[in-house]
C-alpha cells in the first residue's frame, strides 16, 4: 500500500464525517508561503510576513546583521529607561513570535524579549531591533520538508544559569522526523538548576516527553 493511497483513504474517511472540499495545493496559508519541488520536497517560509513586519517597524532600509544578537548577550530586566509607550515593542514581539513558526533561528531571542513585555526599556527595544536587522538579511529563510526514511531523532541542550535576572537555565530541543524538524522549543526552565548536569537532564526530560508524544 503506497503512501498516496493512505492519504486518500484518510481524506475519504474525514469527508464522510465532515464537509470538505479539495482546493488543490496550498501556495499561501495564514502568512505561510509554501513551494513544492519536482522531487516532492516542500519549503515553507514567511518571506512576505517578514517584509511586512520590517515595513511596519520602519526598518525596510536598515543595515542587515549576520546574527540575531551579539555573542554572550545578557540583558537585565530593569536595564535602561522604561519606554513611555510600549505598544510598538509589544506589537513587534508578538509578530516575531508568529515568525518563529518557520524561523527557529530566532526563537531563543524572541523568547528572551517576550519576558520583558510588562515594562520594556530602550535596551530591550534595541534587542528586538537587532533581531529585525537579522531578519532583514534573511527574509527567505524557512523550513524544508524532504522525503526519506521515517525515523525520529531528537537533540537537546541547555545553558546553565544564563538568565542573570533569575539564574534559571534555558532548555532547547528539536525533534526530527527523517531530516525534517517536527517540533522544537526554547524555554526557560521552571526551577534553578544547581549544576550544568541538572540543567541538561531537565532539557533531556522535556525533549524525551515530546519525542514519546510524537511517537
Amino acid at each position: 500500500m503506497n503512501s498516496w493511497f493512505r492519504v486518500q483513504t484518510l481524506v475519504d474517511d474525514l469527508s464522510s464525517v465532515f464537509g470538505m472540499k479539495n482546493i488543490g495545493k496550498f501556495a499561501c496559508f495564514l502568512g505561510l508561503q509554501i513551494t513544492y519541488s519536482d522531487s516532492r520536497d516542500i519549503f515553507v517560509s514567511q518571506e512576505k510576513y517578514a517584509r511586512d513586519l520590517l515595513q511596519k517597524s520602519g526598518l525596510t532600509s536598515c543595515r542587515a546583521c549576520p546574527t540575531p544578537c551579539k555573542p554572550h548577550t545578557r540583558v537585565l530586566k530593569e536595564e535602561g529607561e522604561v519606554l513611555s509607550n510600549p505598544t510598538m515593542f509589544r506589537s513587534i514581539v508578538g509578530a516575531l513570535q508568529y515568525l518563529t513558526f518557520t524561523r527557529t533561528d530566532i526563537a531563543y531571542l524572541v523568547n528572551t524579549a517576550y519576558q520583558y513585555m510588562t515594562a520594556p526599556t530602550d535596551v530591550h527595544f534595541h534587542l528586538i531591533k537587532r533581531i529585525l536587522r537579522y531578519v532583514q538579511g534573511t527574509p527567505k529563510h524557512g523550513i524544508s520538508f524532504t522525503t526519506g526514511p521515517w525515523h525520529l531523532t531528537a537533540y537537546s541542550d541547555a545553558d546553565w544559569a544564563e538568565d542573570i535576572n533569575t539564574m534559571r537555565s534555558t532548555t532547547g530541543f528539536v525533534v526530527f522526523l527523517s531530516h525534517n524538524p517536527e517540533s522544537w522549543q526554547s524555554k526557560k526552565q521552571s526551577s534553578v538548576s544547581r549544576s550544568s548536569t541538572e540543567a541538561e537532564y531537565q532539557a533531556l526530560a522535556n525533549s524525551a516527553a515530546d519525542l514519546f508524544w510524537i511517537q
